[in-house]
């Protein structure tokens, strides 16, 4: 069982490995179509039925690969659509702010939140929604150079429960450009 002042760091670190696809342990992580998911946040079920999720034109989603900025994204759209953050968002975690797409842990309504409605999402692109691509959506792609997503995610390592700690970078690079970690 995983503290709970541990719990998010955790869901977030196992929700980067699961995007990074590097050989996660079952424990933690299922595979689903080639792709890894947290076990226990997402069913096979539940990631198929996003395809069919209803896109609304007011809708923001950022998309990235783990490790390139995603968080900083939450908060600079925060900052922009709550007028400096503050007024409207203070004391709101970014979970419930800008909540992940394929993992609701707060079991909050996507349907029936009000607009402009804003997703995250490290999903694979064969899952997410068929509208998102039609329509007026707004798509913000974080990239991030893929050195720097390999730097922070080495120092990411050192403080994820679940992730090997691997001290020597030259082996957790080759582990990271092979796809390959143990938990």
């Amino acid at each position: 069982l995983i503290p709970p002042n541990q719990r998010t760091i955790f869901m977030f670190s196992v929700s980067v490995l699961a995007a990074l696809g590097m050989e996660p342990s079952e424990k933690y992580l299922f595979k689903h179509k080639g792709c890894y998911f947290i076990q226990g946040f997402a069913t096979p079920e539940y990631i198929d039925s996003l395809q069919d999720f209803e896109i609304r034109d007011s809708d923001v989603f950022i998309v990235s690969y783990p490790k390139s900025g995603t968080r900083w994204t939450q908060h600079i759209l925060s900052m922009i659509c709550y007028e400096g953050h503050r007024n409207g968002t203070e004391g709101t975690d970014l979970f419930d702010r800008a909540p992940w797409l394929e993992y609701n842990f707060r079991k909050m309504d996507y349907v029936n939140r009000p607009s402009p409605r804003h997703f995250t999402t490290h999903m694979h692109y064969q899952f997410v929604p068929r509208g998102l691509g039609n329509g007026r959506t707004k798509v913000i792609y974080v990239a991030r150079n893929p050195k720097d997503v390999l730097v922070s995610f080495y120092h990411y390592s050192k403080i994820a429960a679940n992730i090997e700690e691997i001290e020597d970078f030259d082996i957790f690079m080759e582990r990271f450009l092979a796809g390959k970690s143990k938990q």
